[in-house]
């Protein structure tokens, strides 16, 4: 049973991993058809380079993934906030409200979002794609943040308040060290959903801010180039740079950590990240 396993958890591995090695290794394909191989050539990076309109939808991308992103992460957070220390009238609702659109089919919220942004005289641009891209960001940030807000004693800030320090101080000094893997953890995940959306950004977008994925599904119609195998492949270079950076900052922090165990290996945990917080004060 065990090898039964194996094998099918090498075949699930082989399923996920081998188109994304066909997209770098296609990358480097002279022929401008992915049917047949003619040898190495780096034609399609220059020529992706030199594709105004396509870098221009790669743009488009990055700033409504930034922006909803780092919305959705703040509102996220303060939601979280909310729901995990205090107890008020129609908390149920507000949280059932905020996770709605994970439920909801997304091509109903972009026809919703389209309905309003008309009768509402609101243009199309940039700013309804990161509205709409926040809509579904939101419920994703907000449930990461809960689960790292609740593993907190919820006494961590009164103590930080006895001892001194501002609301500001109490945010900076004690929560944003204990959630700042949460954060990060939120603010990657909406990007990434932001930047792959399609069905929304199709409701969203209006003239000249087309965003990347759109404009690669325009493109079926005239058929793909290996262009956008290079595109894929420096995509995907970008994402291990960025996983490897946050490994190593977060090995780096457990080691820290670790280091502080062993110096004070009779303090709490909790008593020593609010005194390590508080310690510049």
């Amino acid at each position: 049973m065990d090898r039964f396993l194996g094998w099918v958890t090498k075949l699930v591995l082989v399923f996920l991993y081998v188109p994304i090695v066909a997209v770098v290794v296609y990358s480097f394909n002279a022929s401008p058809r992915t049917s047949s191989w003619e040898g190495l050539s780096l034609r399609w990076y220059v020529e992706l380079f030199g594709d105004g309109p396509l870098l221009k939808t790669l743009q488009t991308s990055l700033i409504v993934g930034i922006f909803a992103a780092g919305l959705a992460t703040a509102i996220g957070f303060l939601s979280a906030l909310a729901l995990t220390r205090y107890r008020f009238k129609g908390r149920a609702f507000f949280l059932g409200a905020i996770v709605l659109p994970l439920i909801i089919p997304e091509i109903v919220l972009g026809v919703a979002l389209l309905t309003v942004f008309g009768s509402s005289g609101i243009k199309l641009g940039v700013v309804t794609l990161v509205l709409g891209h926040l809509i579904v960001a939101l419920p994703l940030t907000t449930l990461i943040m809960m689960g790292s807000l609740s593993s907190l004693d919820p006494s961590l800030p009164e103590a930080a308040t006895d001892l001194g320090c501002t609301p500001w101080q109490t945010f900076t000094r004690v929560l944003f060290p204990l959630t700042r893997s949460a954060m990060l953890a939120s603010f990657l995940l909406s990007f990434t959903t932001s930047f792959s959306n399609i069905v929304i950004s199709t409701f969203t977008s209006g003239v000249g801010t087309t965003t990347m994925p759109l404009r690669i599904y325009s493109m079926l119609k005239t058929g793909i180039t290996p262009e956008i195998n290079a595109l894929g492949a420096l995509l995907i270079l970008l994402t291990l740079v960025i996983i490897f950076a946050v490994g190593l900052q977060q090995m780096r922090r457990i080691l820290v950590g670790a280091e502080e165990k062993d110096q004070a290996p009779d303090a709490a945990p909790d008593t020593i990240s609010l005194q390590t917080a508080t310690t510049e004060r």
